[in-house]
């Protein structure tokens, strides 16, 4: 019985968590979208204040040119997180053979598991 009332509820929230995931990605678009709006402000200004003036091909070119400069400055960052990711990892792993060679040694010890 009380399997019954609980599964009933947890129906009866399931559209509800839906709407709230919907939302919430709808916001992240939204956010998203004024954020690369900003950005081309920013671009904009930037090239205008170098002195290219808007539909020139310089302009275009400038624009380019910090577009391009974001997606290098975004592709070294995964870079790096990656080379990060691995070190830790590599660390880990280390850390796991040296554990498993003082436990060779010394089986008693209280890292082993052994009591």
């Amino acid at each position: 019985m009380m399997q019954h009332i609980f599964s009933s509820k947890r129906a009866a929230l399931l559209p509800a968590g839906v709407v709230a995931l919907m939302s919430l990605s709808f916001a992240g678009c939204a956010a998203n979208a004024a954020s690369k709006g900003e950005k081309r402000r920013e671009d904009a200004r930037t090239c205008e204040s170098f002195g290219a003036q808007y539909g020139t091909p310089a302009y275009t070119d400038c624009m380019l040119d910090q577009q391009r400069r974001r997606d290098t400055k975004k592709l070294e960052s995964l870079e790096e997180t990656r080379m990060l990711s691995q070190l830790a990892k590599d660390g880990q792993i280390m850390a796991e053979r040296a554990r498993l060679q003082r436990c060779a040694r010394d089986p008693d010890r209280r890292e082993c598991g052994r009591r």
